[in-house]
């Protein structure tokens, strides 16, 4: 018998103030799960996860959900593939574990429960093993996508402030930042469009186009 291979999401927001897991209750074993599909031959991991996505989000508008999957903004990152007869007995399934970025606008309508790591990880968790082990390794990579990729515009709402985005960044990335030298660094990489003309600009978006630039000049001073 060969090995299933598996799509599992880990969706994160941060629409509370705080990280939080997107999990769903398992109906045949009470466990909490990961939103995740097996993949048919004739279904490639990108229709996969706009299937995982509509369905996890079938509340939300129609329009402003097609709108967010087909922009630049949705993202997904690979957290690692995991050999599941590897870990646990008789379990013959490939897992390709993704992270995927909930925008703060959207998070609120998905179907499930949005848990932070601390309640996933408390001693009467009913995370399953399995999705324990996903969540931690994804946990894990996110101080440096946030340093070198676009994840924390892909959290923020489309329009926000340089103190919302600070504040984000310090949080998902575990240090201080000093709001002076963060400015200076924003201002430098050029990666932010302001909304209105004049010298103070509360109000601004991410230059999608040109994103590239974290990865090697990081946003983090």
């Amino acid at each position: 018998m060969s090995a299933k291979t598996e799509l599992v999401l880990v969706p994160i927001s941060a629409h509370t103030g705080e990280l939080r897991v997107l999990v769903r209750r398992d109906a045949a074993t009470e466990k909490q799960v990961l939103p995740h599909l097996f993949l048919k031959s004739d279904v490639l991991q990108k229709s996969a996860l706009e299937y995982i996505l509509r369905d996890l989000l079938s509340a939300s508008e129609p329009e402003e959900l097609s709108s967010w999957i087909g922009s630049t903004k949705c993202k997904d990152r690979v957290v690692d593939v995991y050999d599941r007869d590897l870990l646990f007995e008789s379990a013959q399934s490939v897992a390709i574990v993704r992270v995927v970025a909930i925008p703060s606008e959207i998070a609120p309508d998905a179907r499930g429960v949005w848990l932070t790591p601390q309640e996933l990880f408390a001693e009467d968790s009913h995370l399953s093993h399995d999705c324990r082990l996903f969540v931690r390794d994804a946990l894990a990579q996110i101080p440096f996508w946030i340093r070198h990729s676009s994840l924390a515009f892909e959290l923020l709402p489309k329009v926000f402030s340089i103190q919302d985005l600070r504040v984000l960044v310090g949080l998902l990335s575990g240090q201080e930042i000093d709001p002076g030298n963060f400015h200076r660094r924003l201002k430098r990489l050029d990666v932010l469009n302001p909304l209105v003309a004049g010298q103070r600009v509360h109000r601004w978006e991410f230059a999608w186009g040109k994103g590239e630039v974290l990865k090697g000049e990081g946003l983090i001073p």
